[in-house]
């Protein structure tokens, strides 16, 4: 049995002038960024490059600000990942999974607080929510036969479910599948951890034997929340 830690961290909302600095702030090997760090695609760039210099591995998952000076979102998305695949040790989570000693880390973005009046690249976001759904669903319930996989962490952007506004959701969010409803595919009970963004305060809540926890960038000094897995 080993002991596997995770430094969390979302919603920077940095603007191209803003400092960042991570040094001295690492408390695990891994980090989580569960989205929203800028709307510029170079200071998301700098700040993934700044965080991968202080983590074996930082596993990314792109928020709704990084779409908002996007021509499509089809064509952020492709950037997003033609950067990130560049920068040591940073890997983008864009339906995509990590496996890490026993521990399945899998991502999306989520789109919540979006409504169809955004429309990107004649794809509306909530076309786009669906097709992550899909995914995170589909893939929940694959990683279940998997013998090795011993435990796993959903990552996203999105909030997994309007009780997780505690009473601050927003309209749209009443129109929405919630996505922890994807968790019905978890038959194993595998996912222990639900990592998100986008809420503004600070939360962790265990509904089901599923920790939900974000940690937003709200003021400085600002710390990593640290999860930590045994397997």
């Amino acid at each position: 049995m080993q002991d596997i830690g995770f430094d969390l961290i979302s919603d920077l909302h940095l603007a191209p002038d803003d400092s960042f600095n991570w040094e001295g702030k690492a408390t695990s090997l891994y980090c989580l960024v569960a989205g929203n760090i800028s709307s510029s695609l170079r200071t998301v760039v700098q700040t993934l490059s700044h965080l991968g210099r202080f983590y074996q591995g930082v596993f990314y998952v792109p928020g709704v600000l990084e779409y908002e000076t996007a021509e499509s979102i089809s064509k952020r998305t492709a950037e997003l990942i033609a950067v990130t695949k560049a920068i040591p040790n940073v890997c983008m989570l864009h339906q995509h999974v990590v496996i890490i000693d026993g521990i399945a880390v899998v991502g999306i973005n989520g789109w919540s607080n979006i409504g169809d009046s955004l429309t990107l690249d004649n794809l509306l976001p909530a076309s786009a929510r669906h097709e992550d759904v899909s995914y995170l669903y589909n893939a929940i319930g694959k990683l279940q036969k998997h013998l090795d996989i011993k435990k796993m962490i959903v990552v996203t952007s999105a909030v997994p479910h309007p009780d997780l506004y505690f009473g601050e959701k927003p309209d749209i969010a009443d129109d929405q599948i919630p996505l922890r409803a994807t968790l019905s595919n978890d038959t194993e009970h595998k996912v222990t951890h639900w990592v998100f963004g986008t809420y503004d305060k600070s939360a962790d809540v265990t509904i089901d034997n599923t920790n939900f926890v974000n940690n937003p960038y709200m003021k400085n000094p600002y710390w990593a929340k640290r999860i930590t897995l045994s397997v």
